[in-house]
């Protein structure tokens, strides 16, 4: 709830309704008034801010970094098909005729390689397929097709295994995203804190020029009694000089007010758009909360200094930091050890072609020699020579890609292998060097995180011990105004029935305006402090359920 603000000097107010003083024109203002309350200026103000706009960017920014990280694990499909002539020449005739080998192939290749997020495991998976024509005399299959699928796990045992790159990549841009999102608050707490500060501003000098206009206006009234005083002949002439030097310095005041008035509203202004066209430039600016805030609860230092510790945004970002640099010194600290991997994989194979009915020519050559020998045998009775084997291949080798398909998943023909990958890098200086700096780093951010503990201490401490000034200002402030209002009324009778005079009227005016404007002082100071008590705790944007993000 917002204390009201005591309304007095029911003369004085009448005579500024009926022509009396008012505050004057301002200079680039229209009659338009624009009513804002605080929480419509902080809208306003985080809406118009392009710092507060640029670090969202900022924290968009981060979060496709996180995207990008996580890519490291998406799985990569290639495929590679090909095809080639070659003639190539052989010292041997077995390997070809007249000194030349040609072939003819073409074929394809399919591979899938997957990285996981768990321990480093990486699966690799390829298929590869070809058509081979060969003029070789001696290849059984012409043309024949091979195909061969290859299934490759690989797990690290040392190094990589319980972090590796792409694991530490997501973790170290998952913290600068928080970091991000922490220095978008400090920055929307910064700009709150401001327009806050311009806001009050702008109330306590709207208030002040209010104060001033009533002082002028109780100058202006006694002046009208003084003439009428000095006509009725009850007063001597020459205590109107006093009258009316009172009057012009009052005026003084106002006109003094008034230009505060437009200087505070233009701060404002400045916070609250972000374009010298924005409409509000020529409107008044009416703030909506024009007394005192409702006090806020308030906790005791240890427990204020909790919460800011648990609150503050830019301990936040020094411990994403930390834990960003906790992440590369784990991921240095596993780069120091050796690499090992165990690498298995998995394999099937199959092949098919067309079967050549033409003998090979060692074959053909030893077929009439066998003629021969087994006529001469016929001859002399003896018996033919038995046929000689000549490898024949198995019908399940006869076909085309089907069959070697057939032949590939039919697991007639698997292979499986194992082993162990070892590397070991002499001294590894890099890895010692970058794990050094890791261990350097983080030294250098706790040191930075005390030294925040210790402004923040200092700013809670000093919040807290200006919202207790402020609140005894603020009684002690209505307290001299509202004596200092009955000094004035009883000073006023007095003067009517000639019991007083009219310096000492003028002088409890005096009195009366001054402890108005303490009154306006001990207002803003108190909810200026309130200001800082939450901007201390990193509640404010909290206390007014602002989320930036």
């Amino acid at each position: 709830m917002l204390r009201a603000i005591p309304v007095f000097l029911i003369a004085a107010l009448a005579i500024a309704a009926d022509g009396g003083i008012a505050p004057p024109p301002r200079v680039g203002v229209g009659i338009l008034e624009r009513r804002l309350a605080l929480e419509q200026a902080l809208e306003l103000a985080f809406r118009a801010n392009l710092d507060v706009a640029i670090e969202r960017t900022n924290v968009d920014t981060a979060s496709e970094g996180i995207r990008a990280a996580r890519g490291g694990f998406d799985p990569v499909l290639r495929w590679q098909p090909s095809a080639g002539d070659s003639n190539t020449p052989v010292a041997s005739s077995l390997d070809g005729a007249a000194g030349l080998l040609t072939q003819h192939s073409a074929g394809q290749s399919f591979a899938w390689h997957q990285k996981s997020p768990w321990n480093g495991l990486r699966l690799d998976a390829e298929f590869d397929s070809s058509r081979v024509t060969s003029a070789n005399p001696f290849v059984s299959l012409s043309p024949f097709y091979t195909t061969q699928l290859t299934l490759t796990v690989t797990q690290p045992l040392l190094r990589g295994r319980a972090l590796d790159g792409e694991r530490a990549l997501v973790r170290i841009r998952s913290n600068n995203r928080d970091a991000s999102a922490a220095q978008l608050e400090i920055r929307a707490l910064d700009v709150a804190a401001r327009t806050e500060l311009a806001y009050w501003d702008l109330v306590a000098a709207r208030r002040q020029s209010s104060v001033d206009a009533e002082a002028a206006n109780l100058a202006k009234a006694q002046l009208e009694q003084d003439r009428r005083k000095i006509a009725a002949g009850s007063l001597p002439p020459v205590e109107l000089s006093a009258a009316e030097a009172a009057l012009e310095a009052r005026l003084d005041d106002l006109y003094r007010s008034t230009g505060a008035v437009t200087e505070a509203e233009n701060n404002l202004k400045t916070l609250l758009t972000a374009d010298r066209r924005d409409t509000l430039w020529d409107d008044q600016i009416v703030p909506a909360d024009c007394g005192a805030v409702a006090p806020p609860v308030v906790i005791e230092v240890v427990e204020a200094m909790a919460e800011a510790l648990r609150r503050r945004p830019e301990l936040r970002v020094i411990d994403a930091n930390l834990a960003a640099n906790d992440v590369e010194k784990k991921q240095n600290a596993d780069l120091v050890k050796p690499q090992m991997n165990l690498v298995a994989s998995y394999s099937l194979a199959g092949l098919a072609g067309r079967i050549r009915q033409t003998p090979d020519p060692f074959t053909a050559v030893a077929t009439p020699l066998y003629q021969r020998v087994d006529a001469l045998s016929a001859a002399a009775g003896l018996p033919v020579l038995p046929t000689p084997a000549t490898g024949v291949l198995p019908n399940s080798l006869g076909g085309g890609l089907g069959s070697s398909l057939s032949n590939l998943f039919g697991g007639s023909y698997q292979t499986f292998q194992a082993g162990v990958a070892f590397d070991f890098t002499i001294h590894n200086r890099a890895a010692e060097a970058g794990l050094a700096g890791s261990a350097v780093a983080e030294k250098r951010l706790h040191l930075m995180r005390d030294r925040a503990e210790l402004a923040i201490q200092a700013q809670v401490r000093n919040a807290l011990q200006s919202l207790e000034t402020a609140r005894q200002r603020m009684r002690a402030a209505d307290a001299g105004a509202q004596a200092a209002r009955d000094k004035l009324d009883s000073e006023t009778r007095l003067f009517e029935t000639g019991e007083s005079t009219n310096f000492l009227v003028l002088t409890r005016q005096t009195d009366y305006s001054a402890a108005r404007r303490r009154q306006v002082e001990a207002d803003t100071a108190f909810n200026k402090a309130v200001s800082q008590y939450e901007t201390a705790l990193g509640t404010t944007l909290a206390s007014r359920g602002i989320r930036v993000e």
